[in-house]
């Protein structure tokens, strides 16, 4: 497991370790095989220089969204695929909160001591919920490559 440093190259990783989880879970659940979903590049956010004047990075945004109907069963199946895909990777933390999944709210985070984040929320049909399932990504901040190798 690599421990990216560079922010293009956890950029890079992390989105497409978010797409292979989107990628898997339309192939295995019904629901969502044709479904068309929304895709947001996010944005690349710049924080105060450094005391040697250098810039770091981060990034938020990021994210796949689909409004569809899902089963109880589909995030059971969702959470099985979210934890076997990121809990041996550079993201490898996993947690399933499941305070709200009672009125149908699913969420499932995959982060590291870094800071990056994978989220999945699910919505199911119900009085207080719009069925959905969203993925969000988070980049914390790094320095770009061509700022590391100046030193």
């Amino acid at each position: 497991m690599k421990d990216f440093e560079i922010f293009e190259e956890a950029c890079s990783y992390l989105s497409q370790m978010i797409q292979e989880f989107k990628e898997t879970i339309s192939a295995k659940i019904a629901a969502l095989e044709n479904a068309d979903w929304f895709y947001d590049k996010g944005r690349t956010r710049t924080c105060r220089p450094d005391e040697n004047g250098m810039k770091k990075r981060c990034k938020a945004g990021v994210s796949y969204s689909v409004k569809v109907e899902l089963r109880a069963e589909d995030a059971e199946s969702i959470w099985q695929e979210f934890h076997t895909l990121f809990k041996d990777t550079a993201i490898g933390d996993t947690q399933r909160v499941s305070a709200n999944e009672e009125i149908g709210r699913y969420a499932f985070i995959a982060e590291n001591a870094k800071g990056d984040r994978i989220d999945c929320r699910i919505y199911l049909p119900g009085e207080w919920n719009i069925p959905q399932i969203s993925l969000s990504l988070f980049v914390t901040s790094r320095y770009r490559g061509e700022d590391i190798s100046v030193y």
